[in-house]
This record gives C-alpha cells, sequence and structure tokens, in this order.
C-alpha cells in the first residue's frame, strides 16, 4: 500500500510520456479504477487514503489539493510536493501495484474523463451508494472491493466462449 500521491503521480507521468496528459478529473477516476482493480484482483488496498463521494465522482482531497490549479486542463508538468518531490517513486511500488498502474493505464488511457465519470456514476456504484447518503461521504473500500469483483466477473464471463 502506498499513498495516493505516488499512484497519481504515476498516471501524470505516464500521460506526459504517451504525449497524451490526463486532467485532474481522468486522474481521480484513474486512482480510483486502480484501488478497485487492486481489491478484486489482490484482496489487498493500492493506496493509503479513502475516496470522498463528490458531486463529480470519487475523489481524493490530497491528490485534487496537488493538482487544483490545473482546472479541466491536461496536467503537462510532473507533480512536485513535499512528500514525493519530482523523482518517479516508481521504487516504492510492489510489482502488483505496478502490474495493477500499468492494467489500469491500458484499460483507461483511451477513455475521456466523461466517459470515466459516467462509468463511475453508474446506478450501484460504489459512488452511487455513498454519494445517495450525502455529499463528501467516504466510499468504503469493501463497497468498492465487492462491485470491481461483481464486474470484473460479469466481464470475464461475458468473454468466453
Amino acid at each position: 500500500m502506498v499513498s495516493a500521491e505516488i499512484i497519481a503521480k504515476q498516471f501524470v507521468n505516464m500521460g506526459i510520456s504517451a504525449g497524451d496528459p490526463v486532467t485532474q478529473m481522468k486522474l481521480q477516476k484513474m486512482v480510483f479504477f486502480a484501488q478497485g482493480l487492486h481489491l478484486a484482483l489482490h484482496q489487498e488496498i493500492l493506496c493509503n487514503e479513502p475516496f470522498f463521494a463528490w458531486k463529480f465522482g470519487p475523489v481524493i482531497p490530497s491528490i485534487y489539493q496537488l493538482y487544483k490549479k490545473w482546472g479541466s486542463s491536461p496536467i503537462i508538468e510532473k507533480p512536485v510536493s513535499e512528500d514525493i518531490g519530482y523523482s518517479d517513486n516508481s521504487d516504492l511500488l510492489s510489482s502488483t501495484e505496478r502490474e495493477t498502474i500499468d492494467y489500469t493505464w491500458e484499460i483507461t488511457k483511451n477513455l475521456d474523463a466523461i466517459t470515466l465519470s459516467n462509468w463511475s456514476h453508474a446506478a450501484n456504484s460504489p459512488w452511487a451508494q455513498a454519494y445517495a447518503k450525502g455529499e463528501n461521504t467516504v466510499i468504503s473500500n469493501s463497497i468498492i472491493k465487492e462491485y470491481f469483483e461483481q464486474n470484473l466477473i460479469k466481464q470475464s464471463a461475458g468473454t468466453e466462449s
């Protein structure tokens, strides 16, 4: 388990390297999906901070604070924070954490922020369940895990012949 900032930084760096920088909104959704995938596939938490149900989807406030200056524009500079500095910090990731981040990048890199937001806002999604209790409610990791497990099973069952 690592900080949400390190995970976010990986996605920002991947976007810059690919010539397709992510926006704050897309970044938040990518970190959320990475958390859900990691919980479902590896039965453990990827990042050490909770997601909150904000109006526009699941958000980790520290990531929001780090990248808010970009607004809705693509993040085109590598992030700097007191905790993680300039370095890429990929050496802090385990092999399964790195695999989850890479897998999440592959399945989300070509989707825009609105598509990812719509996906995270689906009926009965973890965000929808938490937001029904009120804005800024913590989204439970157990609900995230269950939702991603169910959806991975459905997806896997739909691809088998």
